[in-house]
């Protein structure tokens, strides 16, 4: 196309989860639905694309490699060749991709879905069409499930691809957004109570939730119904946001991930429990770890007044323990030329 911009870049925010994650996930989803809390945050995953007129050349800082298009196939493909067909599938053959994470992959926070939701916008917007924040869910779930071959939830790519502080529900093909417009002041200081610590490794996420994805298809009572008080308590920290009851939220986070833990022998391990026991006796009134399981980042809400004193204390077991600030706004094209 004559008309398509010569340099482009998307960007995805991550996303922290509350709670209800695991809800979101074939086959439980599919009979009953899922309910979820979550927010994005000011870290993120972009994609940049340059019309250097020379063959695709796809690139990865986080993976430390690059791909070029090829007309010759392999039966073995990386996520990131299975990135270049996609771009290669819609006609965009020429030019330079660079992909970018704040965060290492498989961290908890999402990047996958960031990704696919910024390489999916990019690949749109080089051909002319632009989506609307649900379409470029709908389109990045089934790409990433489909194509890119990852075990997910309907979280991700819906959370990011919307951005902001929202509960969501989810029912068959049906999805409902409730965001916190009239709760400002709540928002602004729970996202001022609020640590990432990094627990050192990463994890695939598709071996973290395999797990539960069996337990689920074999109807095994107790997984649906730990499941079930999940989701359960999804709602209950809707209605805790909405009456800005600070200490109930955070002990609908604890309760969650008691429950989460439950659901699989890989989803917590003892430098995890470790790291938060410290925290909880360091001024933290919520802990879990994000994501499926076994490595990545622990969410921490601090007391008030803690903050400052918890993240002192958590420097000394991780090299990587930060602030963040809530993203109002979801997958977008920050530059375009």
């Amino acid at each position: 196309m004559s008309d398509r911009p010569s340099k482009l870049i998307s960007y995805s925010p991550l996303r922290v989860s509350f709670g209800g994650g695991g809800t979101d996930i074939s086959p439980f989803i599919d009979e009953y639905g899922s309910a979820v809390l979550n927010t994005t945050i000011d870290r993120g995953v972009r994609v940049k694309y340059v019309d250097d007129g020379f063959p695709l050349e796809i690139s990865s800082r986080d993976f430390v490699k690059s791909y070029l298009f090829s007309h010759e196939r392999r039966s073995s493909r990386s996520v990131s060749e299975k990135i270049v067909d996609l771009f290669s599938s819609r006609n965009v053959t020429s030019g330079r991709v660079l992909m970018n994470s704040d965060v290492p992959p498989g961290s908890g926070l999402g990047s996958s879905s960031a990704l696919t939701t910024s390489v999916i916008n990019v690949i749109n917007n080089l051909n002319g069409r632009n989506l609307t924040a649900l379409e470029l869910a709908d389109e990045s779930f089934l790409t990433e499930r489909d194509t890119l071959r990852v075990t997910l939830g309907k979280q991700d790519p819906y959370a990011i691809s919307v951005g902001g502080f929202k509960f969501m529900e989810f029912q068959g093909n049906n999805v409902r957004i409730e965001k916190f417009d009239q709760h400002t002041t709540f928002l602004n200081a729970l996202e001022k109570s609020i640590l990432l610590i990094y627990t050192g490794k990463t994890r695939e996420s598709s071996l973290a939730l395999a797990e539960q994805v069996e337990k689920s298809r074999s109807g095994e009572k107790e997984t649906i119904s730990r499941l079930l008080s999940l989701k359960s308590a999804a709602y209950e920290m809707r209605d805790a946001v909405k009456s800005e009851d600070f200490h109930k939220l955070a002990s609908l986070v604890n309760r969650g991930w008691e429950i989460k833990k439950a659901l699989g022998s890989n989803v917590t391990n003892d430098k995890i429990e470790k790291i938060i026991k410290i925290a909880r006796s360091s001024g933290a009134v919520a802990a879990r770890l994000l994501g499926g399981g076994s490595q990545g980042f622990i969410l921490l809400i601090a007391e008030d007044g803690k903050l400052r004193e918890l993240q002192d204390r958590m420097v000394k077991l991780s090299r990587l323990v930060v602030r963040v600030s809530f993203d109002d706004r979801g997958t977008r094209i920050v530059s375009r030329s």
